[in-house]
């Protein structure tokens, strides 16, 4: 009898458990940080923490998450992928 009940609480433990959360929305993707990829260059944008999408960083126009700066003021900006804070004369942080 106690192998029985051992078996049955170990089957019901192994079975329980929380039910998965749903997947989220494909529209609603998190905030994107400090030099990831986004899509729409904007000073408003809803795809980047900072709310700046820039496509000013380099020549090829590939919009990045950035925020605003003043040209001269490279340490208002946090330390791109090089390690360096800087302010473009755009006024955006290259990261």
């Amino acid at each position: 009898m106690q192998r029985l009940l051992l078996a049955w609480s170990l089957t019901l433990c192994a079975c329980s458990g929380s039910t998965p959360s749903a997947a989220p929305d494909a529209g609603t993707a998190a905030p994107r940080t400090f030099g990831a990829a986004c899509t729409m260059a904007s000073n408003t944008s809803t795809e980047c923490n900072s709310g700046v999408c820039t496509d000013t960083i380099d020549m090829v126009m590939h919009p990045v998450c950035s925020q605003q700066c003043t040209f001269g003021m490279n340490d208002t900006c946090p330390a791109g992928s090089t390690g360096a804070k800087m302010c473009n004369k755009k006024n955006f942080c290259k990261p």
